[in-house]
């Protein structure tokens, strides 16, 4: 069983205690990481720190609706008066899939999907199960697909929790066998999911394990309509 390290946030860890160091820098530190939207330009870590976007090179506009995001930016400064707030340069983001999680006992079979999907990344922090997960779709496809996590009530214990992540394809899938495999390309999306009521409170630290299933065949690509089970023990951050 596989530790699923979201390794690019340690790596921007390191580098963050470097360069903070050096207060002659036009910002104080990078930081790449989930956050939600708390407001207009506004975002909070999963940290608890709170990053007012002041400037956007990007342009690209987080919209207010978006409820969590990925992204990756300067910190430039801490805002007076205001304990962990600070005002950031917002280099890139990408916006994540949320969904509240559906309960084993008590879903839809049908509707939750059983097409493949697969996790590359995976970690908890901020109340939230997070992941980077690859899904298979026809090349220029418009047909709209549902990522869900499945908590499952009926084996977890207070020692492990676990969790299953769901894809409904609505037949935009390679388990349809009237449509030809190679038609079919791997896409990535960031989901991210909210634990209230799940994790449990008061500093407890259960393992966090999550199942999956993902077409067999060369990594990235679709080369079988079998799929096969998976596994990882998440980091909680």
């Amino acid at each position: 069983m596989k530790n699923l390290i979201h390794k690019s946030l340690l790596l921007i860890a390191a580098v963050s205690a470097m360069v903070s160091c050096l207060p002659e820098r036009e910002f104080m530190y990078t930081d790449t990481g989930m956050c939600s939207v708390i407001g207009h330009n506004r975002l909070k870590t999963d940290g608890g720190s709170i990053y007012n976007i002041a400037e956007n090179p990007s342009q690209l506009a987080i919209a207010d609706s978006l409820k969590r995001v990925m992204i990756s930016c300067d910190v430039m400064s801490e805002i007076q008066g205001r304990p962990n707030e600070f005002n950031i340069r917002l280099l890139d983001f990408m916006a994540a899939i949320y969904n509240e999680p559906v309960t084993a006992s008590a879903m839809d079979e049908e509707a939750i999907g059983n097409d493949g999907v697969n996790v590359t990344q995976g970690w908890v922090s901020g109340g939230y199960l997070n992941a980077y997960i690859n899904l298979a779709m026809q090349r220029n496809s418009d047909v709209e697909h549902d990522i869900n996590l499945v908590f499952d009530d009926l084996r977890s214990d207070a020692d492990t929790i676990r969790f299953s992540v769901r894809h409904n394809a609505h037949g935009d899938s390679p388990e349809n066998e009237e449509i030809d495999l190679g038609r079919f390309a791997v896409a990535g999306a960031y989901v991210s999911f909210p634990l209230d009521g799940i994790l449990p409170a008061g500093g407890k630290s259960p393992v966090v394990h999550l199942e999956w299933e993902w077409y067999n065949g060369t990594e990235g690509t679709v080369g079988s309509r079998e799929k096969t089970a998976k596994s990882g023990n998440l980091v909680i951050q």
